[in-house]
């Protein structure tokens, strides 16, 4: 595996989002966090878009859980495919 360095400038916003879900999640640093991000997101990629969908309307649902369960979701997305 090569390693990469990336430096990035943040809003005093994301900072303090970072540092949050820094803590609440269990990483080691802020850079750990980052990491997994970015492979989260790089894994995200190589899905087709529906299994994409898919993964993020899961991932909404754990973190901010609505009305609508995600299987009503991915059926509302199917018929609107259907419709197109």
């Amino acid at each position: 595996m090569q390693a990469v360095s990336v430096s990035a400038k943040l809003t005093k916003r994301e900072a303090a989002l970072l540092d949050r879900l820094t803590r609440e999640y269990g990483f080691i640093s802020k850079s750990e966090a980052i990491r997994s991000a970015v492979r989260l997101y790089l894994n995200l990629l190589e899905l087709s878009p529906k299994d994409r969908l898919r993964i993020l309307q899961l991932i909404n649902e754990l973190i901010a859980p609505s009305v609508k369960q995600s299987g009503e979701l991915i059926e509302e997305v199917h018929r609107e495919d259907d419709e197109l």
